[in-house]
């Protein structure tokens, strides 16, 4: 009797490039951007509820002041949320640091339009903008540490790299 061995395909199949894991260092560093970004812009509201003369908590603010300092706090809740999900490997760490970002970006050029402190005292957005940029007191420099941590954060959250090594976490 005669055995063959079964029929085997002879054939070419292409070898796909596997892709290169991501690195954590794009993940950390924008889990610590998102740390000085809750640091920042929540600092920076706490500061100036503290430091409002007539104001002894938020709610005895202005309501379009008040509702940008509930904000802001909410946005640097939101922040911390996502930097801890980052550091957990959790892939919805990069949308929620990402929105955290830049919501807390765009609060600097909001305010003053929502806020009637600024009115009325007189101080117009070209004046508020230049007091801003004059790093005089806390509370700018809490803002300016906020928005350059935000920029960084949302940047290295939205890189390949960081999605990469987020999907390749191992579940414990």
């Amino acid at each position: 009797m005669n055995y063959q061995a079964p029929y085997q395909q002879q054939g070419y199949y292409p070898q796909f490039q596997q892709a290169a894991p991501g690195s954590p260092a794009t993940a950390v560093v924008a889990g610590l951007a998102a740390l000085g970004t809750a640091a920042g812009i929540g600092g920076s509201s706490a500061y100036f509820v503290a430091e409002v003369p007539y104001a002894s908590d938020v709610f005895e603010l202005p309501p379009g002041l008040q509702s940008l300092v509930i904000g802001r706090l909410m946005l640097a809740a939101l922040a911390l949320i996502g930097a801890v999900m980052l550091f957990a490997r959790r892939r919805a760490g990069v949308p929620v640091v990402a929105i955290s970002a830049v919501l807390g970006v765009a609060s600097l050029p909001l305010e003053p339009f929502v806020s009637e402190l600024l009115r009325g005292i007189g101080l117009g957005i070209g004046d508020y903008f230049t007091a801003l940029t004059e790093f005089n007191d806390s509370y700018t420099i809490l803002l300016a540490v906020g928005a350059i941590a935000g920029i960084l954060a949302f940047f290295f959250a939205v890189l390949p790299s960081t999605g990469r090594w987020l999907r390749g976490a191992a579940r414990y």
